[in-house]
């Protein structure tokens, strides 16, 4: 049986989080079954009463071009190592997407353990982590993070820090910042705040029980530099309706509105699949579908992986170049999605 288990319950998946988590300590374990689980939603697949595969929907208010929607963070998928093979977290994945696209979500993200889990769902990665350091400076130095009597401000200027560089981010609030500094005790972690002389220029955290990693570092370009990036987050959407009314027109359009036929492929969430008409303007954008069925050789076809990887501007399909107005449509500049869990 699938089903969302309810929160009294909540604490039955944790013999399965260990057994697939070994490398998470007690401590992060503790924290995450006892904050992240408040307002979470995991969805699991019983046999004979017991839970043999689950997945963790974690919620969070993302920024997409100046307006807001709620996305979830998929953690915690896993299957007993005794159940695997046996197509349980397929159900699981086909289900969770089922009930997204009902709640129109415009798109859901995670952290891949492993690539190749994700990709016949059509996840892609959308976001390369930087690594970065902060430059050396005499005039630097760091003072203790007081969330108690700071947390607001804090948040108002990371949410100020990001917009000035990202599209699509995780939006900060003082409730975030809270629960992001119980993450980071249950790794022993430490947050800084970085000053040049009495200037305020950022924010600094470290974790890790055994061994020391940086957790982020937020501050201007002039203050850090780059050792490098790694892809960090796939993601996929799930409603294309919705996700597309933060596209738009770029600037440089010779026309302030066009209409666009496409073909969308989707294997699995079939409200996503078929020909559609695409409105769109310098100020955003929408679609009505035509059909369910594909004219073949009437319009330029996309997978929704391919949609995903273009719209939150990673990759363009070549398919671009040969649709009506492709190139002046505007994917998303920017996505910054360090969530851990």
């Amino acid at each position: 049986m699938i089903r969302y288990l309810e929160t009294e319950e909540k604490g039955r998946c944790l013999d399965l989080w260990r057994e697939a988590f070994p490398e998470d300590s007690t401590e992060f374990c503790d924290y995450y079954f006892k904050e992240k689980m408040k307002d979470n939603r995991v969805l699991v697949r019983e046999e004979n009463g017991e839970i043999v595969s689950m997945i963790h929907r974690n919620p969070y208010r993302i920024y997409m071009r100046g307006n807001e929607a709620v996305c979830d963070y998929i953690v915690g998928v896993s299957t007993l190592v005794s159940e695997r093979h046996k197509g349980y977290m397929r159900s699981l994945m086909l289900a969770m997407l089922r009930d997204m696209q009902e709640e129109r979500m415009p798109f859901t993200f995670l952290m891949p353990a492993r690539e190749s889990l994700y990709r016949p769902y059509d996840f892609r990665y959308i976001y390369d982590q930087p690594r970065w350091v902060l430059k050396y400076n005499p005039h630097i130095h760091r003072e203790p993070c007081d969330l108690k009597t700071l947390g607001a401000d804090l948040a108002e200027w990371q949410t100020a820090w990001l917009k000035r560089q990202y599209e699509v981010f995780a939006i900060r609030d003082e409730a975030y910042l809270q629960r992001m500094e119980k993450e980071l005790a249950s790794e022993n972690g430490t947050c800084t705040l970085l000053y040049d002389d009495d200037w305020f220029i950022g924010m600094q955290s470290e974790w890790g029980l055994k061994e020391r990693e940086m957790r982020y570092l937020y501050t201007g370009e002039h203050y850090r530099s780059e050792a490098g990036q790694k892809p960090a987050i796939m993601a996929r959407i799930v409603c294309m309706p919705e996700f597309v009314t933060n596209i738009h027109l770029s600037e440089d359009c010779p026309q302030d509105e066009v209409t666009v036929e496409i073909g969308i492929n989707d294997l699995f969430v079939p409200q996503n699949q078929g020909a559609w008409l695409w409105h769109l303007t310098k100020y955003g954008s929408r679609m009505t579908q035509e059909s369910r069925f594909i004219a073949k050789g009437k319009m330029e076809v996309l997978t929704i992986s391919e949609l995903t990887e273009w719209l939150f501007g990673y990759r363009t399909p070549a398919q671009v170049k040969k649709i009506p107005y492709g190139e002046f449509i505007e994917p998303f500049h920017g996505v910054f999605l360090d969530e851990v869990v």
